[in-house]
């Protein structure tokens, strides 16, 4: 080897190198040959052909040093594990008896045309690997010249993004990579927001109970959509309520009552009114049911009715009065007769008692039925303003401080005269909360103009103040219940929560659809908190609330998942449909059930929508087919890039790329061809249209192609292609049945493999390059077939017993076959995997 060739391999050159520096230099020559082939090498040991070792002879004489001094040469082949010793006795052998030159005068003389060709390929194929070789070891010694100093930054965001822990970019989808062009990217939320990545900790499959629950609600939420859908009525506080009502789990007592609260005020926003009157509702039912249960004389009137509840409320079991300082009348306390009525909503039945019983009223309390006509008269329950001293006056001075008074005449006189707002408690009569809240909200009045004295200030907002600085533990189990009387609706949200996540949603979901929640705004939103409080009011995360709830059975039920999902958009606001498309972009992606949320093609072409088109009258899409669209080709996408061939098949189906389609189809079949032993059949018996490549793409080719719209979709080259790959099935199936001959007409129908001369040859060589890649994957065994064949014919016809011209015809035929097969495998040799060579020229000795 000379100098100038074993400087280019190990990258150094003599004539650079100081003598003193000769010591380093040897020490790079053997680091450097550790890169190179040895005998211990999975290529082999290098064996060079008589011609090749005669001309590096040559060029070594031309030399005037001698051998010994070629020291890189030393370094070069001990490396490969070539004695140099050995190497220059050879040579002086081969000079002495000059067997190169023998042996080819030897060739020329026999004129033996066919082992010098196969000497020839030998030949060539050696020095072939040779070049191979040396020019690897030079890319590597310059790649790592110019590599070592690695961008480890970029390596770690290389890592991180295939960890999915950053995501900046990606490669190109399946289309982008066959057409050149960058695809969009896919991103799991608009602003990666993973609305269904929530803290949830809920799990609605824990338990047969909580499982129940989970789908009783879901039953009521599907049937409310549907009415949605097909805008026919439907009363969500009306099923929820019969859902807890027939639910046999022990339910929050509070629960119920909140919804029946909020069916009561879904209609107003008027909060004091509105709640005045649920109260009021609920107490005069509970005294109803009461007299039910302890009918009385008299007929069932409402004045009778709250008479009974007096007496089984106010008297002790010895018939005596819990209270000493009643004013009784006919057997009856008066003043909590009164009282009682107005809590009830009764006040023209209480105005019409207090007239009935006028004379028994003392000196002091003669100007009250003035007052109260004034009061039960007025639409707003609010007295005139010279009424509103006078009584005011009187209760300063009689009422309030009197020693002996009726306790429930105090609590009348406060109620209609708003009197003494700073001590709005009445402590000398038992209250349960629920009268305690009807008195605060009797009590209120929202005065716009903002005139009057502070004192007689008291409006919705100073109550909710009250009621949360009091907090849970106050209201002994009936919290909620006043979060949603004083209209903190949000804030009930978020004490439900810490009893029930199921119930909490779903209290929710009831309040967002009566415009009764204050919803947080998504633009830049990272959905971290599920209550916000800002700019002095307080709002709720509507969508992380369903995305959290959605996260315990997004892979259990995904179809429910979407019921739930397209709620977010409840609102009806852009930003809200925006994260609703959002959640459910993320549903598709996460939990890949792309048949249940996208649909399938039948074996008809036909599409069966999912559950998602279904539903995309709620979704408030300003185009329904390119949302659709854009959904399934981001999933596509997905699957493609996860390695599901089989998932975005589908997908880019249902996306009508029928053309992206039969371009994964043809990707498939080819690789279960060049795959597949030519020893094993295609096709198993367990093989449905499903999964086979092979059923699949004669499915898709024969809808395809009859349907003459989605024809045109489809690229020509594509549609080509699939069908030529259908055809090296038919192959396939003939060679594995051992129809021989057959298998060689199928293949020359074909036209891929040369059949007929020389000329042919080359220019299906020239040809190759123009073929698709699935095409192209599968000449190296159309090859193999074609010679395998050849050779089973040849030799059975060569044993056979009746031998004619005809016969000794067909078999010349058939050489001159495989002969152009060979010239044209030569020529491609190099794009063929390198066992494939071998096993034709092993084919082409058995001829």
């Amino acid at each position: 080897m000379s100098d100038d060739k074993a400087s280019v391999l190990t990258g150094f050159n003599s004539q650079d190198v100081a003598p003193k520096d000769s010591g380093k230099i040897f020490g790079k020559l053997i680091e450097t040959s550790r890169n190179l082939p040895t005998t211990s090498s999975e290529l082999g040991t290098i064996l060079l052909s008589v011609n090749e070792i005669k001309k590096r002879a040559h060029e070594l004489r031309q030399k005037s040093k001698p051998l010994q001094d070629h020291t890189r040469a030393h370094y070069l082949l001990a490396g490969s594990g070539l004695a140099i010793q050995d190497v220059e006795t050879s040579l002086r052998a081969l000079k002495s008896r000059k067997l190169m030159e023998q042996n080819v005068v030897s060739m020329e003389t026999d004129n033996d045309l066919d082992t010098y060709l196969r000497n020839k390929k030998d030949e060539n194929i050696l020095s072939s690997i040779e070049r191979s070789l040396a020019s690897a070891a030079k890319d590597f010694d310059n790649f790592v010249n110019q590599n070592f100093n690695l961008d480890w930054e970029q390596r770690k965001e290389e890592v991180r993004e295939n960890f999915g822990i950053l995501v900046k970019r990606r490669k190109g989808d399946y289309k982008a990579t066959m057409e050149g062009i960058d695809g969009p990217s896919i991103t799991w939320g608009e602003n990666g927001r993973a609305i269904l990545d929530g803290d949830s900790r809920l799990n609605v499959n824990e338990n047969f109970a909580t499982r129940k629950k989970f789908e009783q609600y879901a039953k009521t939420i599907n049937a409310f959509n549907n009415a949605k859908q097909s805008d026919t009525e439907f009363s969500l506080t009306g099923g929820i309520i019969e859902t807890l009502t027939n639910s046999t789990e022990s339910i929050n007592r509070q629960l119920p009552q909140a919804w029946k609260i909020l069916e009561h005020v879904r209609g107003s926003n008027d909060v004091v009114n509105k709640s005045k009157e649920f109260l009021e509702a609920q107490f005069f039912d509970y005294v109803d049911k009461l007299y039910k249960r302890n009918p009385s004389e008299g007929l069932p009137t409402n004045v009778n009715k709250i008479r009974s509840f007096i007496d089984h409320k106010l008297k002790n079991h010895n018939n005596t009065w819990k209270y000493g300082n009643l004013t009784i009348v006919n057997g009856v306390p008066i003043w909590a007769f009164i009282f009682y009525l107005l809590r009830a909503g009764l006040a023209q039945d209480a105005l019409e008692v207090a007239v009935a019983n006028k004379l028994s009223f003392k000196k002091v309390e003669q100007s009250f039925l003035t007052y109260f006509k004034a009061y039960v008269s007025s639409k707003d329950r609010k007295l005139p303003n010279e009424f509103v001293i006078r009584l005011h006056t009187e209760y300063n001075q009689h009422i309030k401080n009197a020693l002996d008074g009726d306790p429930f005449r105090l609590a009348v006189y406060k109620i209609i005269g708003r009197c003494d707002l700073t001590r709005k408690n009445i402590s000398s009569i038992t209250l349960s909360i629920e009268d305690w809240i009807w008195i605060h909200i009797m009590l209120i009045r929202e005065d716009s103009s903002g005139n009057g004295p502070l004192y007689e200030k008291y409006d919705l907002s100073d109550f909710q103040t009250i009621v949360t600085s009091y907090g849970a533990s106050m209201f002994s189990g009936s919290y909620i219940l006043a979060l949603m009387l004083s209209g903190l609706y949000e804030l009930a949200i978020q004490n439900a929560m810490s009893i029930n996540e199921i119930d909490a949603v779903h209290l929710a979901i009831g309040l967002a659809y009566y415009k009764k929640l204050s919803i947080s705004t998504y633009q830049n939103t990272k959905l971290s908190e599920l209550i916000t409080t800002g700019e002095g009011r307080t709002q709720i995360n509507f969508a992380k609330l369903l995305g959290n709830y959605t996260k315990s059975f997004k892979f259990s039920d995904p179809r429910i998942a979407v019921e739930y999902l397209i709620l977010i958009n409840l609102g009806g606001t852009k930003d809200a449909a925006a994260v609703c498309h959002e959640a459910l972009r993320e549903l598709v992606l996460e939990t890949k059930e792309f048949t249940i949320l996208l649909g399938k093609v039948n074996r008809d072409g036909t599409r069966i929508p999912g559950v998602i088109e279904e539903r995309q009258s709620l979704l408030s899409l300003s185009d329904e087919k390119d949302f659709l669209h854009k959904i399934t080709e981001q999933s596509a996408r997905r699957a493609d890039e996860d390695g599901r061939s089989y998932d975005s098949l589908l997908l880019y189906q249902l996306a009508d790329e029928y053309d992206i389609v039969i371009r994964i189809v043809n990707k498939l079949l080819s690789d279960l061809l060049s795959n597949t032993d030519l020893a094993q059949p295609l096709l198993n018996l367990d093989d449905n249209s499903e999964t086979s490549p092979v059923l699949i793409a004669k499915k898709l080719i024969n809808v395809y192609v009859n349907n003459l719209e989605i024809a045109q979709k489809i690229s020509q080259k594509n549609k080509e292609t699939c069908i030529l790959l259908l055809k090296v099935v038919d192959i396939r199936r003939a060679y594995y049945s051992q129809n021989w001959q057959e298998t060689l007409e199928m293949i020359e129908e074909i036209e891929l493999i040369p059949f007929v001369d020389e000329v042919s040859s080359r220019r299906k060589a020239q040809e190759f390059s123009n073929l698709s890649p699935e095409i192209t994957k599968n000449i190296p065994k159309l090859l193999i077939i074609s010679m395998t064949c050849v050779c089973k014919i040849v030799k059975a016809l060569n044993q056979s017993e009746y031998q004619s011209a005809a016969k000794i015809q067909q078999v010349e035929a058939l050489k001159r076959l495989a002969k152009n097969c060979m010239i044209y495998a030569g020529m491609i040799q190099y794009r063929m995997p390198r066992e494939t060579y071998s096993i034709l020229i092993n084919l082409e000795v058995q001829l």
